[in-house]
């Protein structure tokens, strides 16, 4: 790979990850993800949205949800209790245990984890579309390609 060929990826690379997926996410959560009045106090960030899809399949306990998208147990405390503020999520003790605090979407946050599910599939979607011209084995090579780039970037 020349010098040239290396800033044409990169800046394609840095596109996929920084303006693209932001942007549709960003676009979407305003449109669908503003709730209440003060947009600033109602705003929903991606770690809010990953924690209605955990729930979107049931009630978990916050220990769960923690494991399932991996960010401090701090951290997922204070957007539990921004989602419960803005009544997207109920805090809750089953009568056997009333030490462990257990979740569950409100109706309201139900509606919203669905819309945010169907973003997904819809990017998804576009993304196999986009591709489907591709042999299997040119996804093999673009596969390898970012492997390798990754690994790359990890040992600098």
């Amino acid at each position: 790979m020349n010098e040239t060929q290396f800033k044409e990826i990169n800046a394609l690379l840095h596109q996929i990850g920084n303006r693209e997926t932001h942007n549709q996410h960003e676009n979407w959560m305003v449109k669908h993800a503003a709730i209440g009045d003060d947009p600033k106090k109602s705003r929903l960030t991606h770690n809010d949205l990953d924690i209605l899809d955990v729930l979107l399949i049931g009630e978990k306990t916050v220990s769960e949800v923690v494991n399932a998208i991996q960010i401090t147990q701090g951290g997922t405390s204070r957007r539990i209790n921004h989602l419960a503020r803005l009544a997207l999520v109920e805090k809750f003790h089953h009568p056997q245990n009333k030490r462990t605090v257990y979740l569950k979407l409100t109706p309201k946050g139900q509606r919203l984890a669905k819309a945010y599910m169907e973003l997904h599939k819809k990017l998804r979607e576009e993304t196999l579309a986009a591709v489907a011209d591709f042999s299997d084995a040119e996804i093999q090579i673009v596969k390898k390609f970012l492997e390798r780039m990754i690994k790359a970037q990890k040992n600098f």
